[in-house]
C-alpha cells in the first residue's frame, strides 16, 4: 500500500523547476480559440531554476517574483503588486522548445504558446 502512495505521489510532480527554467518568447496568443491581435514580440517569461519569473506584456505590462510548478499548473506571485497574490495557469505542454499555457482572462479562455529563446 506505501509503495503505491509514493509511486502516485510521483506522477503528481509533472514538471521539474528545470524543464521552465530559461527565456521564452511568445509566438502565439489566442482567445476563445481566435488570434489576439498584439504585438508577441513583447510577450516573454523568464523563470530561474532558483523559482523566480519575470513576465513582459504588451503595454510596457510587467510582473516579477516567485513561481512554482504543482502538476500541470504554473503558480506565480507577482510581488511587484500588492496585495500579494498567487495566479494560477495551466500548462498544457512543455518540452525543451515550446511551453504552452491556458488561462482564463475576464471569463474567456486564453491560450499562450512561447517558444524557448536561445
Amino acid at each position: 500500500m506505501a509503495s503505491i502512495l509514493v509511486l502516485g505521489c510521483l506522477a503528481c510532480d509533472k514538471y521539474a523547476t528545470a524543464d521552465i527554467a530559461g527565456t521564452w518568447e511568445a509566438i502565439e496568443l489566442t482567445e476563445v480559440g481566435d488570434s489576439l491581435e498584439v504585438d508577441l514580440a513583447s510577450i516573454a517569461f523568464r523563470f530561474s531554476e532558483e523559482g523566480q519569473y519575470h513576465f513582459s506584456s504588451t503595454l510596457e505590462y510587467e510582473e516579477a517574483g516567485t513561481f512554482r510548478l504543482d502538476g500541470p499548473y504554473l503558480f506565480s506571485t507577482d510581488t511587484l503588486k500588492l496585495p500579494l497574490r498567487e495566479k494560477a495557469v495551466e500548462i498544457i505542454q512543455l518540452n525543451s522548445d515550446t511551453l504552452a499555457l491556458r488561462m482564463k482572462e475576464m471569463g474567456k479562455e486564453r491560450r499562450l504558446v512561447l517558444r524557448r529563446k536561445g
